[in-house]
């Protein structure tokens, strides 16, 4: 059965009076309810409603499947497509997310998911997509040809009695005050300058952007909140990006300042501003008992915002991972080509000549380089575990890929990953270190 003839057959006929279809706008209210309920949170439901309204532009009622007892009429399975692009250093692929994910308990450990994951990488591939990503909870999408690869919610935080006093006779160097709609343009301009640091990026189309500041519901998962950064002259100097529920902890998802603007100068009024909004924020139902503590920037590994913290007060957060799954290493390689070749410049593998063969042990792929240009990449067959010049078991190259681990790191994580001292450096010179914080769409 080929990956597209799947899609053809839906419905699908699971057994056990249990059918597998594409959801369709009549499934909405019911959905809503079932993800408020499985995911224990009413801003999951709220997503859901926003998601399959007709109004996002990347996601439709029909990118969710659902599975029903036919008996009962009532969806007992579901998951969704969020089709998006992203960036590879400044290369634009698509990318589909998986989610939603839930079953309901009765009706578990019947290979629902499964076959639900069977059709959403049909459609995803339909679609071009050469990569997926799924956050979720540990281990599990491993079970569905994923792996733990790229960093998200690397942050660093800062409670309030470390916030540093305005000084006796200074002035404050910056304020807040919130968006408005002539801020839009300033605010996409400096989220393209600020990405462009990073390996990895989800840039917005217009309609995206136009969604982001004005769509999506009160209450949802995936709604942001947004402030100017301005000097006391009312200049515009970046922008805050924030979730407007307080948990333990403000947490800002996105800080960004235009270029020629330093941190240094800022942040103790920055501080200050952001504790006077967390003051005025709410917190979510489940922490109404509790009072906010400090700021949680989530920003990424590393951050230009981050050098100018009180460095002997700020916690460093311990960062989890994407689920990450490109279904032909090939074709992804071959599209982001002309990125690994740039970032051999100005590195010690510049201008490389030779060989490169990873062992995946069942599989391979061999590159050829002339003179730091890749000239082929293709699958190759290794005759032995020792064969190649590195060995990746499983699916831990991806974790190279995407920027999440180095060489010398994988190879002290896995006894069976190593890589000779030329393929080590030449590894970590074409697929340099992801650390920043991607802005996911939904």
């Amino acid at each position: 059965m080929t990956k597209n003839s799947i899609l053809a057959q839906m419905p699908l006929d699971l057994g056990d009076n249990l059918r597998l279809r594409f959801a369709t706008p009549d499934d909405i209210e019911e959905l809503i309810d079932f993800n408020a309920r499985l995911h224990e949170a009413v801003d999951a439901g709220v997503s859901v409603r926003d998601l399959m309204s007709g109004q996002h532009p990347t996601c439709k009622a029909s990118d969710f499947t659902v599975v029903e007892d036919t008996r009962t009429q009532k969806i007992v399975s579901s998951m969704c497509l969020i089709s998006q692009t992203w960036t590879y250093s400044g290369i634009p692929f698509e990318l589909g997310r998986p989610e939603f994910v839930g079953t309901e308990a009765a009706y578990r450990r019947r290979g629902l998911v499964r076959k639900q994951f069977d059709i959403i990488h049909a459609l995803s591939d339909t679609r071009g997509e050469l990569m997926q990503g799924i956050t979720g909870i540990p281990w599990y999408y491993r079970l569905f040809g994923y792996e733990m690869a790229l960093d998200i919610e690397a942050e660093r935080t800062i409670d309030a009695l470390h916030i540093p006093p305005l000084k006796e006779g200074k002035s404050e160097t910056c304020r807040l005050r919130p968006r408005t709609n002539e801020d839009n343009a300033f605010i996409q301009q400096i989220y393209e300058h600020a990405t462009r640091r990073y390996v990895f990026a989800c840039p917005r189309s217009s309609s995206m952007w136009a969604y982001e500041f004005n769509g999506g519901s009160p209450g949802s998962g995936g709604r942001y909140a947004w402030m100017v950064i301005e000097d006391i002259d009312s200049t515009q100097l970046g922008y805050v990006q924030y979730f407007p529920f307080c948990y333990d902890n403000f947490l800002i998802t996105q800080l960004a300042l235009k270029p020629g603007v330093g941190y240094l100068y800022l942040m103790s009024s920055l501080l200050r501003a952001l504790w006077a909004k967390a003051e005025k924020t709410p917190t979510v139902e489940e922490n109404r008992d509790r009072n906010v503590t400090g700021l949680q920037f989530m920003l990424g590994r590393e951050h230009p915002a981050y050098g100018a913290l009180p460095k002997d007060f700020v916690r460093k957060g311990e960062r989890y991972a994407w689920f990450i799954r490109v279904p032909d290493l090939i074709a992804f390689l071959q599209h982001i080509q002309p990125a690994l070749e740039k970032h051999l410049i100005s590195t010690v593998a510049e201008g490389y000549t030779g060989e490169l063969k990873f062992n995946f042990y069942r599989s391979g792929i061999h590159l050829k380089f002339q003179r730091g240009r890749i000239t082929h990449i293709s699958n190759w067959k290794p005759d032995s575990v020792e064969d190649g010049d590195a060995a990746f078991p499983d699916l831990t190259f991806l974790q190279l890929l995407c920027g999440r681990c180095r060489t010398d790191e994988l190879a002290s994580s896995f006894v069976d990953c190593w890589a000779s001292d030329t393929a080590s450096v030449l590894l970590d010179c074409l697929f340099p270190a992801f650390t920043g914080e991607i802005w996911r769409v939904g």
